[in-house]
Order: C-alpha cells, then structure tokens, then sequence
C-alpha cells in the first residue's frame, strides 16, 4: 500500500476491498441507529459497516526535533514503523498508512476481513468453551436443527459491533504466536494508543434517546452492551441501579430532616446500615443475572497475558501446555513489597496536602477575624478545587507506574491493584477533613482556644457542636458535585471550542513562517487532507477529532460513585439530605456520563466483564466503616453527651462495638432473607448446564447407537442370567405365589 502524504486519499471503502462488501448507502438509512439488531444472516458474519470499514486507528507519535542523531532518530522511528506493519500484516489485517494533523504523528487506520474476524471467533468459542465461560458447545452456532442451536448465537444473528471490535482488538493485542498482532501502547517503539473510532449515528441516538428518557431500562443497557462492550455497559447498569436504590435513604432522610432538626436519629442511622447490607447483596446477584444475559459469566477466567509482562523465560502452561513468560515468585513479591512504601509515601504526601488545606479553611471560617477576612473565606475553597485534583492526578500517574513496575502477569491483576492504590487516593481526600472534624476537632476543638489567646489571634469562635461536620459533609455532597459536572462537562465543552480555533491559528503562524524559510516544500506535506476528496476529507478530520480527545477513564468514574456512597452509608445521618442530592445529581450522572463518552473522550475499546471488579469490595468496606462511624456520632453528637467527660473514649469505643455486632447480625439476616428469594441467574446457569450435557449425551447415544442395538437383539436365552434364573419370567405365576403368602398370613392372624 502507498504511503505517500503526496498521494490523494482515495475512497476508504476500497482501501479494504475483502472486507467491504458494499459502501453503505447513507441517504437510504443504512446507518447503525441506537435500538437497532442486526438482521438475522444465516450464518454469515456481517454487521453494519461504518466509518467506512476502518475498525481501529493506531495512533504513531515520533519526535521531530530531538537533540540526538537526527539521522539515527529517523532511522529509528522507519524501523518502528516497519515492525508495526509487519505484525500487521502477519495477523492478516488491512491497514493504511495516513498523515496525522500533529507533526510528528502518523495514522495507521486498520480493517480486518471477514475470513480472519471468523477464524479470531471460532478460537474464542473453543477456548470459552473449554474454560467453562460458553454455555454451549463451540459448533451450537453451526448446527443447522434449530431445536439444538443456540438462540443467540453470533454465527446466526451476527456479530453486535462491540463483539466485532473486540475480536479485533484482541488480534491487535494478542502474542503473534497465538495469531495476534502483538501490538501494546507504550511498549511497542512511538505506539501511543489504539482506538476505535466513535459510531456518530448510534450516538446521536443515544444522547437523544436518554434526554427523553426519566429511567434507564434494560433494553437501554442491552444497546450500551452491544456498542461499547459489557465493560462500560456493567458500569451504566450499576449507576442505575444505585440510582434507583437511593430512593429509600433519600425518602427516609426528608422524613428525618423535618422530624430531627439538630439531633442524629439513631433508627435512620440503623436503616442507611441495612440499607448498605441490603444494596451491596442485592448487587451481587444483579450483576450475577446481567453476566448470566449479556454471556459473560466466568469470563474472567480467561486470564490475558499483559503485553508489557516480558518475563525472563518461558515455560509451558500447566493447564494448555502454551509457552508462556515466567518470573520467580520471589522477584515478583519482592517488587510488590518495595512498592508498598512507594505507595505509602504518595498517599503520606496527598495527606498533608489535604490536612494543610483543610486546616486553613477551619482557622479561616472559624477563628481568624482580622484583614480582608471575607476575601480570604474563600480561599480554601479555590485552593482545594485548584489544588487537590492536580495533586490526585499526580498521584495516580505515580501509582500507575508503581503498578507496572509490579510485574503483574495479567490484566485483572494489573486493574485490582491499580483500583485499590486509586481508591486509597481518593478516600484520603474524601472523608479525611469529615474524619477531622468528627473525630478529633469536635471532641477537642475548644482546647485550642487557649492558644489562640496566647498568641493574641482575634476570633468569635462558639461552642463546637456537629454543625460544623454537617456543613463540611454539604460542601462535599453539593458543592463537590457541582464543581465535579463544571470539570467533566462544562470545562470540556469549552476546550472543545477553543482549541480547534487555537490550533487555526497557530497553524496560520507556522505555516506562515516556514512558506518565508523553506518555500513551497510544506504544501507538499499536507496534500494529503488537502487534495482529497470532501468525503474523505471530512472523515479525516473527525480521526484527527477523536485523535485529540482524551482516553476515557473508567476509573475516575467509578471512583467518584464509591465515594458517594460513602457520604450516604456513613455520614447521611448528619444530614439526612445527603441522599437526595445524590439521587438528584446521578440522574444528571447517567447522561452527562454518556454525553462525555460520546463526545469530550476517544471510543473505549469494548472489552468483556462479568462484574463490575474490584469496586464491590471497597463499597463493603465501606459499608463494615459505616457501622463504626454510625456508632461513635450516635454517642458523640447525643444532646445528653458531655464532650469533656474523661470517659467519652471509653464509651465512644463500647458504641463502636456495639454498631459492629448490630451490623454482623443485620449482614447475616439479610442474608437469609436474599437466599430465599429464587434466583433467576442460577436458574439459567443449571438449565444451560444441563442443556449441554443432554446435547452431549444424545451425541453419544448415536455414537454408541450400533452397539446398543447389537446388545438389544440378544435373545433371552443366550443371557447367563437366565440360567439362574431358570429361563423366561413367568410375571403372572409368580405374581400369584405372593398373593397366596398374601393370603394365608390374613386366615392365621
């Protein structure tokens, strides 16, 4: 293929000519609308062609100005690129080699032919199949008795485009001696990122659809799965349905708020505790019935080898007898282990970040009354909206490298460490400053008084009292989430306004200065885009577009959802609104959360799950802490407690363990109770089980059929046990005999 920037694009659609069958007619409706099932193919594997058949863009970053050789840098970033389209073509992919907008940016666009995307599915069914993540036998699909086949068979209904770009994600991503590309952002030479580009039509759609929509139903969800894959769809499932669960603390808590206007309930404070029990089990089998629907049950033992674990040799696999790259257990602990004072020092340093600013914003609200006290009121809070995302975006750069200098083998290890190191992160500047002010500024917050005098610091300073928890916890569930939508919605919006119009015209500049220097040799370098056709032109600058974009971070979002619950299921007895102002702000949640995937982030790349991860766990620790925190506010903020009591420890702690066994037996009643309800996922797993076995069976009856009916014609009297017997079974006769014991035992009693 030409990759000559001097060359006219030609019409994408036949760039890939195997794998396009036919350009979609775009005035005649063939596009990918949201809602819309493939239509059934019999057994071909066809789906909707889009982005005129390019499937994925590998973005190819290299230096132009370097202060090394500049001849040896060229020379290497030509055998980068040649390695990357040998592996390309080695996995049997199309690809096209395009300028990027950016100097020092190439665009490999990348299409995969029908032929090679069956191949990639046959290999995921058997391998599904032998790790007991496929219901159904690897050749259902192909089985012509439609009593035996599977209803929702790819091969039968076609492929949705989340099973196709994960299909072909997976050849990008997977070892070349597997069939795959071996292909890895940041591993392999100025690979940057691998993307599929956005389905602007299903989007449109989408954003469309949820505008008008006041809940978010399955079918809804089922849309989400087949675009973006079970991934992000687990992640929408389970906003909803949290969503959804928040109406009974949020109903309760208006309840409480014009019942106890200055004083905790303790019987809200035992509801918002089984309230968490009740919605954490509750989740478990939801998440259990939508891995069960979407086909992803047990897809997690399919554990993919991360491309950046190289491994010192190779060994083969017990299980599949595969070469695989192997570490000594002890290098891999010993890294784990001295990465955890790495850790330590990251999270002791976002510590003192948050305690410094928050330390300031009570001497500033609290004590300080001297000049320019209403200027510098709000001084904290702009530093901590300023401050404390850039020092938490550090942070998670600094743990994300600890994270892969751990040598972790496997994706799932990668994100289960990566998520707890993140949510460590993220509790610390959570619930920190609520944790100062419950636990350690109102019990002894009036002995600093006596300082402040030595130190002849003015102040109006009254009595300490959990009023001032219950405004730090409302600034946090109103104020944090307003300022959170700004900087996910608004700020994005922005930037994606003015950046185009920045770029212009720093391109003016450039383009001006190097035509004075270098003559005409720059139009050369961008007839690319320029000289091409509208069509492809336009379809260009929409990859140069999402090029731009940011990756989407699952984790952010999922992270900010946990937190949540904490402010609901620990500290909503303090302010019983807490909960409708997050049911509130997750309905706006759920559709800005799709309008920035859609528009203000790069297209995920569809990836399988079976849960929603790691994040579970942390809600029920979270949950177990609630049980402490409920006791000691219970205590604490009682009207009868007297916080200068020497014996306010003691008691707070006796709370504490009562509130813990309450929750140990509200856990274990709740509990039983879920048990009892029928579960609909478990049902399908027995029923699919069985459904198997008896395919298999019935396979084996026609296997064995020849020697059953050799074994059915013997005659009776070539049968050894009928010599004992004594021949033929006379059933009448000696069914007479016991009648006649029958009998005579009746006459003598």
């Amino acid at each position: 293929m030409s990759t000559d920037p001097a060359e006219k694009i030609k019409p994408f659609s036949h760039l890939f000519p195997s794998m396009v069958p036919r350009t979609p007619d775009i005035g005649a409706g063939d596009k990918a609308s949201f809602g819309d099932t493939t239509k059934k193919q019999g057994l071909q594997l066809q789906t909707p062609i889009i982005n005129h058949g390019v499937d994925y863009v590998i973005v190819f970053r290299y230096p132009v100005k370097t202060s090394n050789n500049r001849l040896q840098m060229e020379q290497q970033v030509m055998y980068g690129l040649q390695s990357l389209t040998t592996k390309l073509a080695r996995a049997q992919l199309f690809f096209e080699v395009k300028q990027g907008q950016e100097r020092g940016t190439l665009l490999i666009l990348v299409g995969c032919p029908q032929s090679r995307l069956y191949k990639e599915y046959k290999t995921e069914r058997n391998r599904d199949f032998l790790l007991g993540i496929s219901m159904d036998s690897p050749d259902f699909a192909l089985n012509t008795d439609a009593s035996n086949s599977s209803e929702k068979s790819s091969l039968r209904h076609g492929f949705t485009e989340a099973d196709r770009l994960r299909l072909i994600y997976d050849i990008l991503t997977s070892p070349e001696n597997t069939g795959g590309a071996d292909i890895s952002p940041h591993v392999d030479p100025f690979v940057d990122s691998i993307m599929p580009l956005h389905n602007d039509d299903f989007n449109k759609k989408w954003i469309s659809t949820w505008s008008k929509k006041w809940i978010i139903n399955d079918d809804d969800l089922w849309n989400i799965r087949n675009h973006f894959g079970e991934k992000i769809a687990f992640y929408f499932a389970f906003l909803q349905f949290y969503f959804l669960w928040l109406a009974i603390p949020a109903g309760l808590g208006v309840l409480v708020y014009f019942t106890h206007s200055n004083t905790l309930s303790i019987w809200y404070s035992l509801s918002v505790l089984a309230w968490g029990i009740a919605f954490t089990e509750m989740w478990k089998r939801k998440q259990m019935e939508l891995a069960v629907r979407w086909g992803v049950h047990n897809c997690s033992k399919h554990e993919k080898r991360r491309a950046a674990f190289k491994g010192d040799t190779t060994v083969a696999d017990q299980v599949t007898g595969e070469e695989m790259p192997f570490v000594p257990a002890w290098k891999i602990v010993l890294r784990r282990g001295l990465t955890i004072p790495g850790v330590a020092l990251g999270a002791v340093f976002l510590l003192v970040i948050v305690a410094s600013v928050f330390t300031l914003q009570l001497f500033l609200h609290e004590y300080y009354t001297g000049p320019f006290h209403k200027i510098l009121h709000y001084a904290p809070t702009v530093g901590y909206v300023l401050l404390i995302p850039t020092m938490s975006g550090v942070y998670s750069k600094w743990v994300r490298l600890l994270t892969n200098w751990e040598m972790h083998k496997t994706e799932t290890s990668w994100e289960y460490n990566y998520t707890q190191k993140i949510f460590v992160a993220n509790f610390l500047v959570g619930y920190l400053s609520l944790f100062f002010i419950a636990w350690i500024y109102i019990p002894f917050g009036d002995h600093v008084l006596p300082y402040l005098n030595e130190f002849n610091i003015s102040h109006d300073h009254q009595k300490v009292d959990f009023q001032r928890l219950q405004d730090q916890l409302v600034y946090f569930v109103v104020t944090g989430q307003i300022v959170g939508f700004l900087t996910e919605m608004v700020v994005p919006y922005l930037m994606s306004w003015l950046m185009p119009k920045a770029k212009q015209l720093s391109a003016k500049v450039i383009h001006s200065g190097s035509s004075t220097a270098n003559g005409d040799n720059n139009q050369e370098e961008t007839t690319d885009i320029s000289t091409s056709s509208t069509g492809d032109a336009e379809f260009i600058k929409k990859i140069n577009r999402e090029v731009g974009l940011e990756e989407y971070n699952i984790y952010t979002d999922y992270v900010e959802m946990v937190i949540q619950f904490g402010y609901v299921s620990m500290f909503s007895p303090v302010w019983p609104l807490t909960a409708l102002c997050c049911i509130a702000n997750n309905w706006v949640e759920l559709r800005s959360d799709a309008v920035k995937i859609c528009k203000y982030t790069r297209r995920p790349a569809p990836l399988r799950a079976e849960s929603i991860g790691p994040w579970l766990r942390n809600m029920e620790t979270i949950v177990w802490l609630s049980s402490i925190t409920m006791g000691s506010f219970a205590y604490l903020f009682h009207p009868t407690t007297n916080l200068h009591s020497s014996h306010v420890p003691l008691y707070t702690l006796l709370a504490i363990l009562l509130s813990e066994h309450l929750f140990a037996a509200f856990r274990l009643a709740i509990h039983a109770i879920i048990s009892v309800i029928p579960d609909w996922s478990d049902l399908m797993i027995k029923k699919e089980d069985y459904k198997i076995k008896q395919n298999w069976l019935q396979r084996l009856d026609k296997a064995q059929g020849n020697l059953a009916r050799q074994d059915e014609g013997r005659s009776l009297e070539d049968d050894p046990m009928a010599k004992i017997w004594c021949g033929d079974v006379d059933v009448g006769a000696r069914t007479d005999v016991g009648m006649e014991f029958i009998r005579n035992q009746f006459k003598s009693s």
